[in-house]
């Protein structure tokens, strides 16, 4: 019996052109300037709390100073115009190319990324991805507001492998393509059968 086949696809700096939707996201919500003096803000509480042991990482602190106390619903709406102004605008013509043959051939197309559900969601549907693994917001279930949190670690590195294998859970069973373009992605690169590093600069 032939395995089956998975194609997993980083999304920063692999399907787009950028190398940060997330700050992409902050800026489309706040504004450049405000999201550079909260970049600031999160490099010098992580500088100042380096040696503290409960102290949040730069990026946790960033997202709980920008994201904490929005409302659900606004968010999901701003998250849509921000794919169809900014984010769809950024896909790279070669990787869409890519996804397409993969999804001729009958594979199961993966988004595998350290970027956010909120926007993810809707694209995957778009380009019909068979299963998204990415970070994820955390909202109050009762306020339907964001608690600034992550409901999940980062699916950046090693993160990101274990995320796959979670749901991918017998290796034997599936032959393996993955495609990425930073250190994030060489352990599930690693794990590949076929990996393809920066292939569509």
């Amino acid at each position: 019996m032939d395995k089956k086949v998975i194609a997993a696809f980083d999304f920063d700096g692999t399907l787009t052109t950028s190398t940060s939707s997330r700050i992409l996201f902050l800026k489309y919500l706040i504004g450049l300037p405000k999201v550079v003096s909260s970049l600031l803000s999160s490099f010098v509480y992580s500088e100042l709390g380096r040696f503290k042991l409960d102290r949040l990482s730069w990026h946790d602190y960033l997202d709980n100073l920008i994201l904490k106390d929005r409302d659900k619903k606004e968010l999901n709406e701003q998250a849509m115009q921000f794919l169809e102004q900014v984010l769809i605008k950024k896909l790279r013509k070669e990787a869409l190319e890519c996804l397409n043959f993969h999804q001729q051939q009958g594979h199961t197309c993966v988004l595998i990324s350290g970027a956010w559900d909120i926007y993810l969601k809707p694209l995957a549907r778009r380009y019909h991805f068979k299963q998204l693994i990415c970070t994820e917001l955390e909202f109050d279930p009762v306020s339907h507001k964001s608690t600034g949190r992550m409901r999940n670690k980062y699916c950046l590195g090693q993160q990101k492998l274990e995320e796959f294998k979670k749901i991918y859970v017998h290796r034997e069973d599936y032959e393996l393509y993955a495609y990425g373009d930073s250190v994030n992605d060489i352990a599930l690169l690693n794990y590949a059968d076929h990996a393809f590093y920066k292939c569509f600069k």
